[in-house]
């Protein structure tokens, strides 16, 4: 007899509807174009109403590990700042992540419940992607030495060159350049579907993100988009031997390379993040249990860590990190665990539609896992531990996990079982340890 599909009464149809609305006003930002409607806010009633019908017609919830540690990750902000003479602040602080990173979180990895709407979001954010693109080509021809001027009244950042920027939250160089690189991966995925558009379009686009992330002016988003095409063709020819001695090198590679100013633009400005760096360990040396306190990194250094993984470890110490870069691990390992023994699926009593079905997750799946690839690499040069866009695309990659489970349900007990969990929470800590031993070397 062949298996049969788990089915689900409510899918929540309304609730995706104003998570698209949403996912379009944060991205492409279409509201910010014109100052009289940029003040509005779209954003979050969009959230509102997409979080409400989720509440009333999706059913049945799914959890995995993740949701459960960015839960408990939450108390630890409170607790860090009360013990650091800091309490009110770690109120809001820990209000503002719920808000702003675990209920996107939420929303993003139980609405996504088929491929075609996660071809939507994609089709999203490769639209936003190009917008910022088009943007900055504006940017560039009205930059007068100082500034130039792009949609909405965007203003490029004009320093020895000129860095383009965009809306919002993207007004930033390094964030914008982040996002195109996130990107990168979706190209790779329609280029590979059938059709003689795609196979001209997406390469025609992929030379516009390399545009796009020259003109950002980030050496951080330059890497990431080298270090994804690398990972890509090393994930899929070398072996594991290989791969597991070019993850351990990675951080210690990247932080000396950093040293001789492989990746700023001088010698003062390489120095400073290897200090930065350096402080945030002293920081989790001093404050093991609970850091410094969420958001205190500066108060202790003057500058930003410029590093998302040993900011977090600084301002929250061991629990803290332990959890937030569990939850990435967690979620990055399960992915290359499903390319590298779970592609196929050769039970007797699987259907040929079933085993369709489930070659398709498994191609987004990889797909997703190469775009937080992008994340991880341009975060290490980057304190975006934060970002939205973090979040967004974590719950894109734990919505296909969600996917996953449903077709083959024994997967949930290979792949989250609570030895992983803590295996993977593990593994987030080599990346601490690394950086603070090629730290003694190069400073």
């Amino acid at each position: 007899m062949a298996r049969q599909f788990p089915t689900k009464e409510k899918n929540a149809g309304l609730a995706f509807f104003f998570l698209f609305l949403y996912t379009i006003s944060v991205l492409i930002r279409p509201h910010e174009f014109s100052l009289a409607t940029s003040n509005y806010f779209f954003i979050k009633v969009f959230a509102i109403l997409a979080f409400a019908f989720t509440l009333i017609s999706l059913r049945p919830f799914k959890f995995l590990p993740q949701h459960y540690m960015l839960l408990g990750f939450t108390p630890l902000i409170m607790i860090s700042a009360f013990l650091n003479g800091w309490g009110t602040g770690g109120i809001v602080e820990a209000q503002k992540f719920f808000v702003a990173s675990i209920i996107p979180f939420f929303l993003y990895s139980n609405l996504i419940t088929s491929i075609s709407r996660q071809k939507l979001l994609m089709y999203v954010s490769l639209a936003a992607s190009l917008i910022m693109i088009y943007n900055g080509y504006l940017q560039q021809n009205s930059f007068d030495g100082v500034m130039g001027y792009g949609l909405g009244n965007s203003v490029s950042v004009g320093r020895a060159e000129m860095r383009i920027t965009y809306l919002g939250f993207f007004g930033d160089p390094n964030d914008l350049g982040m996002f195109l690189v996130m990107n990168l991966a979706f190209l790779g995925y329609f280029y590979s579907e059938k059709g003689k558009l795609n196979t001209i379009l997406m390469p025609a686009i992929f030379l516009l993100f390399c545009y796009g992330v020259l003109i950002t002016g980030s050496r951080g988003t330059i890497l990431g988009l080298l270090g994804v095409i690398f990972a890509y063709f090393l994930l899929k020819k070398a072996g594991a031997k290989l791969i597991l001695f070019a993850v351990i090198l990675a951080p210690i590679a990247a932080t000396l390379m950093s040293k001789f100013g492989g990746f700023s633009s001088s010698e003062s400005s390489a120095n400073g993040r290897l200090e930065a760096w350096y402080a945030g360990i002293q920081m989790l040396i001093g404050n093991p249990v609970f850091g410094v306190g969420k958001g205190n990194f500066m108060d202790h250094h003057g500058l930003v860590a410029h590093n998302s993984f040993i900011h977090v470890a600084g301002e929250m110490g061991v629990p803290g990190y332990s959890l937030w870069g569990g939850v990435i691990v967690l979620s990055m390992f399960v992915a290359y665990r499903v390319k590298k023994e779970f592609t196929d699926w050769n039970a007797d009593d699987v259907t040929e539609e079933q085993k369709e079905l489930y070659a398709a997750e498994v191609k987004m799946n990889q797909t997703l896992f190469f775009s937080m690839i992008g994340f991880m690499i341009t975060a290490f040069f980057l304190s975006r531990q934060f970002t939205l866009l973090l979040f967004i695309y974590l719950g894109m990659l734990t919505a296909s996990h969600i996917r996953l489970i449903n077709i083959r349900p024994e997967l949930k007990d290979i792949l989250f079982s609570t030895k992983m969990v803590f295996k993977c929470i593990g593994y987030s800590w080599f990346i601490i340890v690394a950086v603070y031993m090629a730290l003694k070397v190069g400073l």
